[in-house]
């Protein structure tokens, strides 16, 4: 055998010894949470494992009764975040975004799943639309089923289910709106007003 060929092998065995070896690390997820006596800073994003991640966290912390969202970009899956936002309603968990907190796209569904639903004044709730006019697909069929799920979800939590339509005119999908109080005391995203005075 060439002394390249033995080369090109050698560098194939230690690529997949090395693969082997990352893939036996454990999962490392963006979500994270950090307790603080009864309450919990939540950061990061969702995806298709967070569901597991929050029932266990919940199981191990019975003692935490808020969720302070502080640094949450979105998610990754729709389909997975919902499920995450009724497995917190179902918990009784209240959510607070306070006055450094940022949280925008599906993390909104997180604090819209609490209960009671509050905020600091200089918190930051940002949303805007997902795909094109007519769904991510292209489908008109698509994009209904998701007005319709949505709503209810909205009408369910308290908030006006108005505030779908609001989401979708208030920014693009590559753009973001930022809430102002007003807004989120408009559409009952708020349980309580927080006194800010005029945005």
């Amino acid at each position: 055998m060439k002394l390249p060929h033995i080369i090109v092998i050698a560098a194939m065995l230690l690529m997949g010894v090395i693969t082997f070896r990352d893939m036996m690390k454990p999962i490392e997820h963006d979500l994270k949470f950090e307790v603080q006596g009864d309450a919990a800073y939540v950061f990061g994003t969702t995806d298709s494992r967070s569901h597991n991640l929050l029932k266990n966290f919940v199981r191990e912390n019975p003692n935490v009764k808020t969720l302070i969202l502080q640094a949450m970009p979105g998610t990754q899956d729709m389909n997975t975040n919902r499920r995450i936002v009724m497995d917190l309603r179902a918990e009784g968990l209240a959510t607070h975004v306070p006055a450094t907190g940022r949280i925008a796209s599906g993390a909104v569904d997180w604090f819209i799943a609490g209960s009671p639903r509050t905020i600091d004044c200089g918190a930051m709730i940002g949303v805007h639309s997902w795909g094109s006019k007519t769904g991510e697909r292209g489908d008109q069929t698509f994009f209904d089923a998701q007005r319709r799920t949505q709503r209810h979800f909205l009408s369910r939590m308290g908030v006006d289910p108005d505030f779908y339509e609001f989401t979708r005119g208030a920014a693009g999908p590559d753009d973001i709106h930022w809430l102002t109080v007003e807004e989120m005391l408009r559409y009952k995203l708020l349980t309580e007003d927080p006194n800010c005075g005029p945005s």
